[in-house]
């Protein structure tokens, strides 16, 4: 992958369900709501205990650490939005930061790492955030066609320029697969509680 990328790597786990995680740091986590059966309403501060995350599997590295969720902050899953944001126990040594000042604009170049089919982690190459009436999918979503497969739901989505998490991967049905934009979220609510 290119050298700008390389300190984000360890940031991306695999959760034992089969979905991808990203770590914002101190660990804090986010996914897709789905991969925690979240209900149409969002759901606050529920257990977790029997997920665990696998951080830094690649194709030439084993995990570096295993982290156990201790609390799902928030997580709700509809037409709409779908989205996971979870504290694990024990913090992995990357972290990717967060852009939640807006939006980002249509048309802007982003990508994704994942861990596609619980497969080692994936680099998605590069794509750009589209509207979400291509595919029908939500109001607080957007379409895009960066290359994911079942187990890539949950991997964040960053802008390729900033690096930034601006977005959640949720799934897709061939040629538009859908996020979750980041602003959309309470991250912004959960992080202010936790300081």
């Amino acid at each position: 992958i290119p050298e700008k990328y390389r300190p984000l790597v360890n940031a991306f786990g695999r959760i034992s369900m089969g979905c991808t995680a990203t770590h914002i740091g101190p660990g804090v986590v986010l996914t897709a709501g789905h991969c925690f059966n979240a209900p149409s309403v969002r759901k606050n501060n529920f257990a977790c205990s029997s997920t665990t995350v696998k951080w830094g599997f690649r194709t030439d590295a084993a995990p570096y650490l295993t982290s156990k969720c201790t609390n799902v902050y928030a997580a709700q899953q509809n037409r709409d939005i779908d989205y996971a944001i979870f504290q694990v126990d024990v913090a992995p040594s990357a972290s990717v930061e967060v852009d939640l000042s807006a939006r980002p604009a249509y048309e802007t170049s982003i990508t994704i790492f994942s861990h596609p089919n619980s497969r080692q982690l994936e680099w998605s190459q590069t794509c750009v955030t589209k509207p979400s009436t291509n595919g029908g999918w939500g109001q607080n979503e957007f379409s895009h066609q960066c290359d994911t497969d079942p187990g890539s739901s949950g991997a964040t989505i960053l802008d390729d320029t900033t690096l930034k998490v601006v977005g959640i991967h949720d799934g897709g049905i061939a040629p538009w697969n859908y996020g979750t934009f980041l602003f959309d979220t309470p991250l912004t609510e959960v992080l202010a509680s936790l300081t």
